[in-house]
């Protein structure tokens, strides 16, 4: 019986050690959590003064590089991003390139919003990074896809512009065109887009504050 009450005793004690460490634990992560918090503010307010210092026009080399922003810099590329017709921004980031992911979408089959998105990726590419098969890559949008997804890929190896489809996290064909104009014409093709005349969808194309060369 006296071994019975000395672990009684002992399951007693070890509940309170256990308690105690719980409560240690707990100041420690909200300790954490304050630190964590007070990080991301002092990060934010950095990358506040740097955007001011850049003044009005947009420093594209810190909008590509951006991979994980602050909320200040995500606005900063979401700003300028919208400026360049036709280019969209995801939510998504590449684990490999270590950039964030950006898109393509077309809306319309006219010949205007064609030659703006070359443009656009004309403008984007050289900011992109290839990743170990040597693609610099964009999702697609507005384009029908059934147990795939698809990616416009700039192959830095042969030089040609094209559109891969994966499935299943594994490239299962790239689709090859001559030219720039052509992948993109083809991806028009295909994308869900409105079938309307011409004049009424003139776009916008760049403004001088787009026209910077990526170094």
């Amino acid at each position: 019986m006296h071994q019975v009450d000395d672990i009684f005793r002992r399951i007693a004690e070890t509940q309170k050690v256990i308690t105690r460490r719980k409560r240690s634990v707990q100041r420690a992560e909200r300790n954490l959590e304050e630190a964590e918090d007070l990080l991301a503010a002092l990060e934010n307010e950095r990358d506040e003064h740097l955007i001011a210092s850049w003044g009005d026009a947009p420093n594209w080399h810190a909008i590509f590089s951006a991979y994980e922003p602050t909320p200040a810099l995500q606005a900063y590329r979401d700003k300028w991003v919208s400026t360049v017709p036709g280019f969209r921004t995801t939510g998504y980031h590449n684990l490999e390139t270590r950039q964030a992911v950006f898109a393509i979408c077309f809306e319309t089959s006219t010949q205007a919003e064609l030659m703006q998105t070359v443009r656009m990726v004309e403008f984007v590419m050289p900011y992109l990074h290839a990743d170990s098969r040597g693609e610099k890559t964009m999702m697609i949008y507005n384009v029908p896809a059934q147990d795939c997804s698809r990616s416009f890929v700039f192959n830095t190896h042969t030089g040609q512009y094209g559109i891969g489809t994966d499935r299943y996290m594994h490239r299962a064909e790239t689709q090859s065109f001559p030219s720039l104009e052509a992948a993109l014409r083809h991806l028009q093709s295909i994308s869900d887009t409105d079938i309307v005349p011409e004049h009424q969808h003139e776009l916008i194309g760049y403004t001088d504050r787009n026209s910077g060369e990526a170094e």
